[in-house]
């Protein structure tokens, strides 16, 4: 009965990962073309949840480049003052609501660096270690790209 007992607590646990708060601690993004990777720590205030880039894995820009070995910085902004802020501590993706009908986080947005646009996006879980991300043209999400990230333990 104890074994039982046991399997099902495991089984109805493993069922039960994709909570509104597994969100929050530090996940990092799949390989850009380069090779970088961000990792983005969410957070949440009030009702709404961030993530701000807590670490490049690329920290500097690389050989051949105008400003080679020095800290990357939000160059395509569109915003002239905000091309010299260090990517590192911005927010990369932003004002999410949890739906929890869906089970995923809706209305928020996720920002492009290499660009300087910001993109409509959603994340859902696909388990207790993985979200899938997708960014968007449209609100509906029916046109854009999707990336798998990783949580750091």
């Amino acid at each position: 009965m104890k074994k039982l007992f046991l399997l099902l607590t495991l089984v109805f646990s493993s069922l039960s990962f994709s909570k509104e708060e597994d969100i929050s601690g530090r996940w990092i993004t799949e390989k850009a073309k380069n090779g970088n990777q961000i990792i983005v720590e969410f957070y949440k205030v009030e009702n709404k949840y961030f993530g701000k880039i807590n670490e490049l894995t690329i920290p500097t820009y690389e050989k051949g480049h105008k400003l080679e070995g020095q800290i990357k910085v939000d160059l395509a902004n569109s915003d002239e003052n905000l091309k010299s802020r260090p990517l590192v501590g911005i927010n990369f993706v932003s004002e999410f609501t949890y739906n929890s009908e869906k089970d995923r986080f809706e209305n928020g947005f996720i920002y492009n660096p290499e660009n300087g646009k910001t993109y409509y996006c959603s994340i859902s879980f696909k388990d207790a270690n993985t979200i899938i991300v997708k960014g968007s043209l449209d609100k509906s999400g029916l046109i854009g790209s999707k990336q798998t990230w990783t949580k750091l333990k």
